[in-house]
């Protein structure tokens, strides 16, 4: 074996691009590239102030949900349910009939539930004191 270091960052360099660059390649053999797309939903008021958005991910068949928010003083008045509603809606025009996102337990799974989202796992104390929970939905065809 040949004399080696291991260096620890919490910032992407050149050596964390080759790392990243390397996975892509190789899981481009099995799957082809990337086709990871980013999508926000922003819902903003008449003076163009944002009361929340959503942001999601499409790939292959899937959108992925990567974060729901709704300003405080803004929830329980349907923004949320608006913004799933018009990403489900558009990720269904782009060719996705299956969805899935990470919530916890003081989030929003009760939320998602209401949607159809169905929980597929679970794991305790992530962060301590509450669940990390995974949850997907699949649209008939």
């Amino acid at each position: 074996m040949t004399a080696s270091t291991i260096t620890i960052s919490t910032e992407a360099d050149a050596a964390a691009k080759i790392v990243e660059d390397g996975l892509n390649a190789f899981n481009a053999l099995h799957n082809g590239p990337d086709p990871t797309k980013p999508v926000w939903f922003i819902c903003r008021d008449d003076q163009g102030t944002v009361l929340g958005g959503l942001q999601g991910f499409i790939q292959w068949d899937w959108f992925a949900i990567a974060m729901l928010w709704v300003r405080e003083e803004h929830r329980g008045q349907g923004i949320g349910t608006r913004l799933l509603t018009e990403a489900e809606q558009e990720a269904r025009k782009r060719g996705c009939i299956k969805f899935r996102l990470g919530t916890m337990t003081f989030q929003a799974p009760e939320f998602y539930k209401r949607f159809g989202y169905v929980e597929i796992g679970r794991m305790d104390d992530l962060p301590p004191g509450h669940s990390y929970i995974w949850m997907t939905k699949i649209l008939p065809a």
